[in-house]
């Protein structure tokens, strides 16, 4: 089979693999759809040592074939699935943190993980990391369980509170989910800044209150919704090095900051800023299992709306290009998919 694999800054090749078979407790999965995430073009930008089951991880399929000792899962069921579980056993596990469980990572991105991610026809994994998708959700929209799932854990590990004022910085899949995640989590008011009148809009369309460009406008409306105290927390989801202050900025005294999108860039801070407020702040990186079902849970019975996120598919001979399009932004779009199969 071929897999699309980001091997180098500025490098995407597609590469031959053996098609996968099974261990005893793993399973097969045929790749239906896959997402490509800012985390992949990052990669490409910056240049990360990317492992290959990483690339392309967010994906929706059909198990194909299935170990001996699996009995969680059966042939034709649609899945999704991550790292998670973790192994109940290291710190991190013991210290409810199971999404940074080592066994769990050396499983799916150390030396025995797959050999690649859902940028091919098919991925082998152990049986434990995958759920069953729910009947009336499609396949199209099972792609973004994953990266709704990010935005889901995200406001769990925030200090968001009942009634709150939300800003949500950067309107890109994982902003626009974050957003309705913090709505249906209870958020008074939810504004969107983002410089893009496009996605501006789209954040209205999938549930923000407010949607607002960053600097004048966006002051401005803090100053009239709140009378100059200001949001009580930001979610940064830009990825971006210059909007960790910015976020600060936004904020209230006693306010808080929950950092989402990544980027490996350095980034310049105020600290007396900061300290002077007293700013409580978060981060949040991806999920646990438990979430990823919640998640689709709340894409079945609609509180999260993905549908409008979505742009395009595009097959395998056309990733190179397009995550190139994306990094050197020739295009503007919020979701891709993936159909390793056409072509």
């Amino acid at each position: 089979m071929r897999a699309g694999l980001i091997t180098g800054k500025g490098q995407f090749e597609l590469v031959e693999k053996e098609d996968p078979t099974p261990e005893a407790h793993d399973v097969v999965v045929a790749i239906q759809r896959c997402g490509i995430c800012g985390s992949d073009v990052h990669a490409y930008v910056e240049g990360w040592k990317y492992a290959p089951g990483v690339c392309g991880h967010e994906w929706v399929g059909t198990v194909a074939a299935t170990g001996s000792e699996v009995l969680s899962v059966s042939e034709g069921q649609r899945v999704t699935g991550a790292l998670a579980p973790g192994c109940g056993r290291c710190l991190e596990c013991r210290n409810d943190l199971s999404q940074y469980c080592r066994t769990a990572w050396s499983d799916y991105s150390g030396p025995t993980g797959p050999t690649s991610g859902g940028f091919a026809p098919f991925l082998r994994l152990k049986a434990e990391r995958v759920i069953p998708i729910p009947e009336g959700i499609s396949t199209d929209d099972a792609a973004l369980i994953e990266p709704a799932s990010v935005a889901f854990h995200a406001v769990r590990r925030s200090q968001l509170r009942v009634g709150d004022v939300v800003c949500v910085v950067g309107c890109g899949p994982i902003g626009l989910l974050t957003a309705q995640v913090a709505k249906a989590a209870g958020a008074g008011v939810v504004i969107a800044v983002e410089p893009d009148e496009h996605r501006r809009q789209l954040a209205l369309v999938t549930g923000s209150d407010i949607a607002v460009a960053p600097g004048e406008e966006l002051r401005g409306t803090l100053d009239d919704l709140t009378e100059g105290l200001r949001a009580d927390i930001a979610f940064d989801c830009a990825g971006i090095p210059q909007t960790m202050q910015q976020s600060v900025d936004m904020v209230r005294r006693g306010g808080s900051v929950c950092l989402v999108g990544v980027t490996g860039e350095e980034a310049t801070i105020s600290p007396l800023r900061w300290i002077s407020k007293e700013i409580r702040l978060d981060t949040s990186m991806v999920f646990t299992l438990e979430e990823m079902k919640a998640t689709a849970n709340m894409i079945l019975d609609g509180r999260l709306s993905v549908s409008p996120l979505r742009n395009n598919t595009i097959d395998l001979d056309s990733l190179g290009t397009t995550i190139d399009d994306l990094a050197e932004r020739r295009i503007d779009a919020v979701k891709i998919l993936v159909d390793p199969t056409a072509g």
